[in-house]
């Protein structure tokens, strides 16, 4: 039998049971699971299809529209799955974060819901070769694309979306392929580029990063408490460590916390995990207050793009389609008297800061943009 990270043999972990997302949603267990699905509803994080199968594995009998749900979820992990073995395939480099390799530690009859799937490429050419991945695979049939500045790189999120097998009840399933590991916060993290090498600290840093966007759920404290138990789970000392050094011990010792609240998830692993990362967490906490109160640094150039000078995010309007792009198609951020236009493959776009555009910035893009095709001798 394997040693556990702790040093102790490693027991199966119990499959997670109705109790914890009673107490976890603050629903009274006596009241029926109707009204615990109501709840999970309320939340981010596709809880209900989870909560669901916990329900049939107990032996909760489930009518068809609720049996439906999950087997809708269950395609949908599926697909993301099969989408992830052929980036892996395709892509050199490619690391997929969390889904599929999070619910490798679920127990077999507990689904494990996803929502996208997300994939970390190395660099633009490894960016666009995932993208003409997705795009064979897949009926895509939305693109977005973000960049941003760190540095001397341009930064890349293209998200590419298809409909879900019933498009009216269920959101389009999604990939979100980026040249980076993990985004920071502006002011707060800088962008961590690289990943961990090892998968499990890639996905538990990967959670704790999301603090930055929104609240742990109780999906997060499960996927916390099943790594932890899980074969391959390194050390609490190295998990502290690589905290430590991608700037998250702050954020992963609070997640700690709650799975340590959560009585029905004991967990000897991760009270020694809590106990390492309460140093680190204090140093990052400080070293972020000391960066606040300091003058801000001077405005640096970029070796690259003059437009992502400022750091922030731009992300791509999608002009009027004309020519197809392809998966050669060069790269080029064209500025112009009223913004840029990114040209790729994926598309012709207008990169704007905000979420409301001028009517004339826009107008102004599509004139500049007709004026480039008939330069080029393509059709206006």
């Amino acid at each position: 039998m394997p040693d556990s990270p702790a040093g102790s043999p490693l027991a199966a972990p119990p499959a997670p049971t109705l109790d914890l997302f009673f107490a976890a949603l603050g629903v009274d267990p006596q009241e029926p699971l109707r009204d615990l699905v109501r709840g999970a509803r309320s939340l981010r994080g596709h809880l209900a299809p989870l909560i669901l199968s916990v329900a049939a594995h107990q032996g909760a009998a489930l009518g068809s529209g609720s049996r439906d749900e999950v087997r809708r979820m269950r395609v949908r992990v599926d697909d993301y799955r099969e989408l992830a073995a052929l980036l892996s395939a395709d892509v050199p480099g490619v690391r997929v974060l969390k889904g599929p390799s999070l619910a490798d530690h679920y127990p077999s009859e507990v689904l494990r819901p996803s929502g996208d799937l997300d994939a970390y490429v190395p660099d633009e050419a490894a960016l666009w070769q995932a993208v003409a991945t997705v795009l064979r695979a897949r009926p895509v049939s939305d693109v977005d694309v973000t960049v941003l500045g760190s540095g001397a790189r341009v930064h890349w999120v293209v998200v590419l979306r298809w409909p879900a097998q019933d498009p009216v009840l269920d959101p389009d399933h999604r990939v979100e392929l980026v040249t980076f590991a993990y985004p920071g916060e502006p002011g707060v993290l800088p962008v961590r580029a690289e990943p961990p090498p090892d998968q499990v600290t890639c996905d538990l840093l990967a959670i704790a990063e999301e603090a930055f966007q929104r609240p742990f759920s109780v999906k997060d404290v499960l996927d916390l408490a099943l790594a932890l138990n899980s074969p391959g789970c390194p050390p609490p000392a190295a998990l502290a460590e690589a905290a430590d050094r991608y700037r998250l011990a702050p954020e992963l010792l609070r997640l700690s916390r709650t799975l340590h609240d959560t009585h029905a998830l004991p967990s000897p692993v991760n009270d020694r995990l809590l106990t390492l990362l309460r140093g680190p967490a204090a140093r990052g906490l400080a070293e972020r207050r000391a960066r606040e109160a300091a003058p801000p640094e001077p405005e640096r150039a970029w070796t690259r793009e003059p437009c992502l000078n400022s750091g922030r995010s731009l992300h791509g309007l999608r002009l009027p389609a004309g020519p197809t792009p392809g998966p050669d198609t060069e790269v080029c951020f064209h500025p112009f008297a009223d913004g840029v236009l990114l040209r790729c493959p994926v598309g012709d776009f207008l990169m704007v800061g905000t979420e409301l555009v001028d009517p004339a910035a826009y107008h102004a893009a599509l004139v500049e943009l007709r004026r480039l095709r008939a330069l080029n001798g393509a059709r206006p």
